[in-house]
């Protein structure tokens, strides 16, 4: 993994298009979570929408063999900014396949977006069609009475 400060995000890093890098992405962000005391529950939930967003960048987004998916993380106080980037640049419906995943049976894959829109509390897509895909998610690193 090669680790860069860029923009407003604390950490970047730039992954092949492997899907054994999800693996490592995830267990350093787990570690950082794990040294701010976060709640286990709330990094069960940023784990899932993190696989989910990586897995999706690399199999749906990556556009050329060689390139990269960009993970980025910043911590504001008490809440983690995630955002996930692809080189695909394919501009889609993120409603549609989060609806989908609801009425389909899908056996295994596809419920990605629905996932990471109930397991973050926001989630935003940024599309530069032909270039990339960027999907932002924030959470608070606060455990609610929920």
């Amino acid at each position: 993994m090669n680790v860069a400060m860029v923009n407003r995000y604390q950490t970047t890093f730039l992954l092949p298009i492997d899907i054994r890098e999800v693996n490592k992405a995830r267990l350093s962000l787990d570690q950082e979570l794990k040294d701010k005391e976060v709640p286990p529950k709330i990094m069960f939930q940023i784990s899932l929408a993190l696989d989910e967003a990586m897995t999706n960048a690399i199999e749906h987004g990556a556009s050329n063999v060689g390139d990269c998916v960009e993970l980025a993380y910043r911590f504001e106080e008490k809440t983690l900014e995630l955002s996930v980037k692809d080189s695909g640049g394919i501009v889609f419906n993120p409603e549609f396949f989060e609806q989908l995943a609801v009425i389909r049976d899908w056996g295994t894959g596809g419920r990605g977006i629905f996932l990471i829109k109930n397991y973050m509390d926001e989630v935003y897509f940024v599309f530069s069609p032909g270039k990339s895909t960027r999907i932002i998610m924030r959470k608070s690193l606060i455990e609610t009475g929920e």
